[in-house]
Order: structure tokens, then sequence, then C-alpha cells
């Protein structure tokens, strides 16, 4: 990798890890999935300051050419990114469903509590 290529990506790089941490403080991006970012961002850090870890792990792994590689992992990446947002979508629609069960619950306790008063009583508030 060249110097000049080296040094866009840090400065691409830095610049990702920024914006993470900033849509994390503004309360943008939850602390939960900006981890998974910050992780990301901090891995592409490290193989941009030290490019002959690529070559080193491509020859661990057996890749031919080390964008063959970067490219599996950012789709493996991607991936993992999918899951966590199902597994997330998957929570609050579960919790959506309690709590309209709940609410659900509590109008019909409410409905009930009005008929045993009668309507006199209802009268009454009004």
């Amino acid at each position: 990798m060249s110097l000049i290529l080296q040094i866009v990506f840090l400065l691409g790089d830095l610049v990702f890890l920024g914006l993470i941490f900033l849509l994390i403080k503004r309360d943008r991006l939850s602390v939960r999935f900006g981890m998974l970012w910050l992780i990301f961002g901090g891995v592409w850090l490290v193989f941009g300051a030290v490019p002959w870890l690529l070559k080193v792990l491509r020859g661990v792994l057996r890749f031919q050419v080390v964008s063959n590689m970067v490219f599996t992992m950012l789709l493996a990446f991607v991936l993992l990114v999918l899951l966590t947002l199902s597994v997330a979508a998957s929570l609050a629609a579960r919790r959506m469903r309690q709590l309209a069960q709940a609410n659900a619950l509590l109008e019909e306790r409410v409905r009930r509590l009005e008929q045993q008063r009668g309507p006199d009583a209802q009268n009454e508030d009004a």
C-alpha cells in the first residue's frame, strides 16, 4: 500500500470513528450498536496503521489476494450488523406486544371498575 493511500485510509477511518463518537454523544446511536461500529473502526485503524498485518492474515487464512480477504471481512461484518439489528427488532416487537397486552388488561380493569361504580358515580365525577 502506498504511503498516500495509507494516509487517506487512516484519515478516513479517523473521520469514521469521530462520526461514531459524535452520534453516540448526541444519542443518535445507542452505545450497544456504537460499540460494534467502534470495534469495526478500530480494526480497520490497526490495518491502516500496520498494513503488513493484512498480508500476514491473508497468508494465515489462505486467501489468494488481500482484496478478496478484505471484501470477505466486510461481508462478514455486514452480516453481523444485520443479525444484531434483527435481534434488536425482534426484542422490540416482543416488548411492544407485551405492552399492548398489558394495556388491554388495564383498560378492561378500568371498564369493570367503572361498571361496578354504576352510572350515578360517573355523573358525580363530571
